[in-house]
């Protein structure tokens, strides 16, 4: 009886990840707009980063930087285990442009899912180490780079592809993963957003757009109201709307334009873009390339 019971769950969460022909272009897609956004973004903070993160050139103290971070503890232990071997000066030396030579090798394929675990590793490290200034970007593109780990994003259109001659075929549909993801992701950010009464009077976006450019302060207030609200439900019923096909193209274009607005209105450029990527990737037929006959089942 447990048996059968197990055999049925089996079945019904092999079905949830059942393929459909479209991994392909998915695992290229995510592996080279993933490893394009990280490098323009690194590339965009690369004069400004010794003032974050280095061993003497930070405006604030590294100690005083993450000590609020939720890592703290590793972070310290980390730090101190290089200063008590004197690798301290060497780690900050090479730390970031090992990181930009892993998201290089992610771009491009090559030895694909060791460059996402250095880079995950690496970019952990950087960015935790001024924590305070983390944002939701930083956390997508953790996540992103461990998909880009843990799925075989490298075996398609890639040097790996030219040099290991693997089989080209695909296990499961690894689009569904980040659909769930997604799906988790927005529910309870409108959930979070619902129990926040500035959110349904319009506080919250005034808040937050008037924190970058002051010329918001004359928005009409009813607008404010009903992209705040608005926001709300879009969030919070995205796992809803998005399930359905009939629907599905609606909610999709106003997540992108909800994403497209934050990066014009607030310039979380980047944010944006990973959005942007994970939800284009997710539920767009992207046709990059077309080898539905190879793919098998492992």
């Amino acid at each position: 009886m447990l048996f059968k019971k197990v055999h049925s769950l089996y079945n019904k969460l092999e079905s949830i990840f059942e393929k459909d022909g479209k991994e392909i272009s998915f695992l290229i897609f995510f592996r080279i707009a993933v490893a394009s956004i990280a490098l323009i973004e690194i590339g965009s903070l690369y004069s400004d980063l010794p003032s974050l993160f280095s061993s003497s050139r930070t405006l604030i103290p590294q100690e005083l930087l993450y000590l609020e971070a939720g890592d703290f503890k590793y972070l310290h232990a980390f730090y101190g285990f290089l200063k008590s071997n004197e690798l301290l000066d060497i780690f900050y030396s090479i730390a970031v442009p090992t990181y930009i030579t892993a998201l290089f090798c992610i771009l491009f394929g090559l030895f694909t899912r060791f460059a996402a675990g250095i880079a995950v590793i690496l970019q952990l490290l950087i960015f935790k180490s001024f924590g305070p200034f983390n944002y939701g970007y930083d956390f997508f593109l953790t996540m992103s780079l461990f998909y880009c780990m843990a799925f075989p994003a490298g075996r398609f259109y890639s040097i790996d592809a030219k040099i290991f001659k693997r089989p080209q075929i695909v296990a499961l549909n690894y689009r569904r993963v980040i659909q769930i993801h997604l799906a988790i992701a927005y529910f309870f950010s409108g959930i979070s957003k619902g129990l926040d009464v500035g959110w349904w009077n319009g506080n919250s976006v005034w808040k937050a757009i008037a924190s970058v450019d002051n010329s918001y302060y004359a928005v009409y207030p009813l607008i404010l109201t009903v992209v705040g609200i608005g926001t709300v439900l879009l969030e919070f019923s995205y796992p809803f709307l998005v399930y359905y096909k009939k629907t599905r193209k609606y909610v999709i274009t106003g997540i992108i334009m909800m994403h497209a607005s934050i990066a014009f209105m607030m310039e979380l450029y980047a944010f944006s873009a990973m959005m942007i990527v994970w939800n284009v990737a997710a539920y767009s037929n992207i046709t990059m390339i077309n080898k539905t006959s190879d793919v098998e089942t492992a």
